[in-house]
């Protein structure tokens, strides 16, 4: 037994250095997610950052705590910035769906009349003990159906955990200073905790994971740009005078798993049809679907020639990811399959160099 692991060395430490990953990413994500989220956030926003923290304090010459700190500022600064054009954008267009509101009810009310005449007529014609509902109990029905029966338990409850997201925000902000500024200490810590074969693995797996998530984004920011583009175009052919403004939010809500375009075009559609706008709910309708399509069908292929696996492979991880760890496993999946991707070229360079080691 002991030969066999001495000629199968390496291959038997990346099998089990790929099995410890995915333990790994199972118990981070689906088991203590919860209590280490903030930290997790913070550990994230420091290597955002760490090239450019790196930049500061290397090439400068700037303390390491106090680029830390101007990296920490410039995050929070640029954050703040993008929270502050989306909330004073949502005021100015709620505050021009308010005063038109009004019309907007009375045009919709009068399309739920004109609703509810027909189901009763539609009613009348069918057989003795068959009941259509109204309109105002078609909706609410159709609500708990599509987001399930605690969709507006669920609601409240977000409301109610401001509270808590705001301490997660702090944490994690405070919690990414110290990556950043005493990044140097806990790798030394890490380093002397972790076994040697394991750190030794994690060492030669690095640049390649690095460039493999480099690859990743590169992939989401080719889909964003092209589910941009789509709904730009179809915004401008529809006449919407916010076709750029609602083109590029609408590129950002895709790359988001969790939320989707079809957080304001569903809304948008259903209100349109009760306007008896039909022509623009079938638009709509149209550019949701082709977003969804392009999605799924591109996100394999282009996800594959960036990270070098097969598109069919990265659609395989996309699914288990999804079923194993939910929506973040739409992530977590593709980041596995890299890290194997990685693996195998890490031992084939191996093998490649050790074959001419030998033939020298």
């Amino acid at each position: 037994m002991r030969e066999f692991y001495v000629i199968h060395k390496e291959r038997i430490d990346r099998l089990l250095f790929l099995a410890i990953v995915i333990v790994g990413f199972y118990l981070l994500f689906a088991v203590f997610f919860v209590y280490i989220a903030p930290f997790f956030w913070g550990l994230v926003i420091a290597l955002v950052m760490e090239p450019l923290n790196r930049l500061l304090s290397n090439k400068m010459r700037i303390k390491r705590w106090v680029s830390s700190m101007i990296c920490l500022a410039l995050f929070i600064a640029i954050f703040a910035s993008l929270g502050v054009w989306l909330i004073s954008t949502l005021a100015r267009q709620a505050r021009a769906f308010s005063e038109a509101a009004p019309q907007h009810i009375e045009e919709i009310t009068a399309r739920l009349d004109e609703a509810n005449i027909w189901i009763d007529r539609f009613s009348e014609r069918l057989p003795y003990g068959l009941y259509v509902p109204p309109v105002e109990e078609i909706v609410p029905a159709a609500v708990t159906f599509l987001f399930g029966d605690t969709a507006r338990v669920s609601g409240l409850r977000t409301i109610g955990s401001i509270g808590d997201y705001f301490l997660i925000l702090i944490l994690g902000l405070v919690s990414a200073y110290f990556f950043m500024a005493d990044s140097t200490k806990i790798l030394a810590f890490f380093k002397n905790v972790c076994p040697e074969w394991l750190f030794r693995q994690i060492s030669q797996t690095k640049i390649g994971l690095v460039r493999a998530l480099v690859g990743y984004f590169r992939a989401q920011g080719i889909l964003m740009l092209i589910v941009g583009a789509i709904c730009i175009a179809a915004l401008f052919i529809m006449g919407s005078p916010y076709a750029l403004l609602l083109g590029i939010l609408f590129s950002f809500l895709d790359f988001l798993p969790a939320i989707g375009p079809g957080l304001i075009l569903v809304p948008w559609i259903i209100v349109s049809l009760l306007m008896g706008n039909v022509t623009q709910a079938v638009w709509l309708l149209v550019l949701y679907v082709a977003i969804i399509l392009v999605r799924h069908i591109l996100q394999p292929k282009i996800l594959g020639v960036q990270m070098g696996a097969h598109p069919l492979a990265v659609l395989v991880a996309i699914y288990i990811g999804f079923r194993v760890f939910g929506i973040l496993g739409i992530i977590i999946g593709p980041t596995i399959l890299m890290i194997y991707v990685v693996l195998r070229e890490s031992g084939e360079e191996n093998c490649m160099t050790q074959q001419s080691a030998k033939s020298a």
